[in-house]
């Protein structure tokens, strides 16, 4: 039986939280006493310098694997260390603590005089041979992110995500005072490094799946809102999971990952029909929106156009450039640029515009100047520079949009994205006369289900026809059948 450590004769340190470390513990925020086993040392002051030995004997711990079906535990110590937004563990060759906190003074002393590469290389000469243990959320994410197969700002939204289902799953808090949003003074910080501290094996998808019964049971009973609560928690689980693909996963030689990946078998919410209902009268929209915006806000009225008329996403209107149009042969070529990162390749095309559409962004072009002003490339005029470096949406033309908005809720469209409306009753519209595969090739879909999940709700209402029979006039009397002979 495994050896049990107390602090007192009441209160054993169970076999559970002998696996755990003591940060992992406190973020469990578990209600019943922990004890360490007698292994571990005090924790070290806040006081000391990381020059210091016994700052690194608090930290010195000794790593566990699984070997038929069991954890079992090194004998050398280890320890980690992070520095300059890196973390990596060190094995220390020894089981004196002494000895160990030396070594790991050490290890620290020569990294900021040295750098990572050179510390590496020295400390760890075998470590790309070797398949690493003890995995925790945030080796993870490093080894994703170094890999570099996802965008800098899928990526990021992803790493989000999987956050956000860990930091609820294990009742991770923020102290008094935090806030993981921000940035700026380390609050954003120190809630991340509570949640990459946490061991990759200890999400499981039992963990997952009774964080979305959770989450979804936290919205009322009415059914609008659990819906709602439904969908939150797919996107949540479609995001996270896609850091867990076979394409990445067979990167990760370096990792020694759990038999069981978090989202093995974890199935999206039934949410209910997403598919858009029409609310808009288009031709009145138009007629309205020519009139009134054409003359008093010609900038909300082009991206009125590209919106409506083109089905062109809120980015890929803020970062336009007159280039890409061809007024000869009615074509937008939307391509990435330095500025413009399309979704998806399939977002690249030439979109066909009607004539009289490009009649009328003709006419809202600007004269060319011998001096062109800055940003002058850009459909829509701004005076804030492009971000294109930014994790975050950046838009351009912020305020732009927002008069957009306020202009369409005035008519009516009371969506939390009005000019994703327009683009979203163009899907319907040509779905509607065109076909399903039309729509997906016009709205630029990666994959024609998600046309049909969102976009494929018919504009033209289907009638039985049998109603006239209720009022039969003599054209619509049945005939009376033949007599028998």
């Amino acid at each position: 039986m495994k050896s049990i450590s107390y602090r007192n004769s009441s209160q054993p340190i169970t076999a559970l939280e002998n696996l755990e470390s003591g940060s992992e513990v406190a973020q469990s925020n578990r209600t019943e006493p922990y004890f360490k086993p007698k292994t571990e040392t005090p924790k070290a002051k806040r006081s000391l310098a990381r020059t210091h030995t016994d700052y690194w004997k608090s930290r010195l711990f000794r790593r566990t694997y699984e070997q038929d079906g069991q954890n079992r535990e090194v004998n050398d110590l280890y320890v980690r260390i992070q520095h300059g937004g890196r973390r990596e563990f060190f094995g220390l060759n020894t089981t004196n603590q002494e000895a160990a906190a030396i070594k790991a003074r050490d290890i620290f002393t020569f990294l900021k005089a040295n750098g990572w590469e050179a510390t590496l290389t020295k400390f760890k000469p075998d470590a790309d041979g070797q398949a690493k243990l003890d995995v925790t959320i945030g080796d993870y994410l490093t080894a994703v992110e170094n890999i570099r197969k996802l965008r800098a700002r899928t990526f990021d939204n992803y790493r989000r995500c999987l956050r956000t289902i860990v930091a609820e799953a294990f009742g991770i808090r923020l102290k008094k005072g935090e806030s993981k949003y921000d940035y700026r003074t380390g609050g954003h910080q120190a809630w991340s490094e509570r949640i990459d501290e946490i061991r990759l094996e200890r999400l499981t998808p039992d963990r997952v799946n009774q964080w979305k019964r959770d989450r979804v049971a936290i919205a009322n009973n009415a059914p609008a809102a659990i819906a709602s609560a439904r969908r939150t928690v797919n996107t949540y689980i479609r995001c996270a999971r896609s850091l867990f693909s076979p394409a990445l996963i067979r990167e990760l030689k370096a990792l020694k990952l759990p038999s069981l990946l978090p989202f093995t078998g974890v199935e999206l919410e039934e949410s209910g029909s997403q598919k858009y209902v029409s609310k808009i009268n288009a031709q009145t929209l138009i007629t309205e929106a020519r009139t009134e915006l054409g003359t008093s806000d010609p900038e909300a009225y082009k991206a009125f156009l590209l919106g409506l008329f083109v089905g062109l996403r809120k980015a890929e209107i803020d970062s336009a450039e007159w280039r890409m149009l061809n007024f000869t042969t009615n074509i937008l070529r939307l391509e990435e640029t330095e500025w413009l990162q399309l979704k998806t390749r399939d977002s690249a095309a030439d979109i066909s515009i009607d004539p009289e559409v490009m009649a009328e962004l003709r006419a809202l072009q600007p004269v060319q100047e011998k001096k062109p002003a800055p940003w002058s490339q850009f459909i829509l005029k701004s005076l804030h520079a492009p971000r294109p470096a930014s994790l975050r949406p950046f838009y351009r033309c912020e305020d732009t949009f927002h008069s957009l908005y306020a202009w369409l809720r005035s008519k009516g469209i009371r969506s939390n994205k009005p000019l994703h409306e327009l683009r979203k009753e163009v899907g319907a519209v040509i779905a509607t006369e065109q076909g399903i595969y039309a729509a997906s090739k016009f709205l630029r879909h990666s994959d024609i289900t998600t046309t049909a999940r969102h976009y494929a709700d018919q504009k033209a209402r289907i009638n039985v026809g049998l109603g006239k029979f209720l009022n039969p006039t003599p054209d619509t009397k049945p005939s009376t059948p033949a007599a028998k002979c």
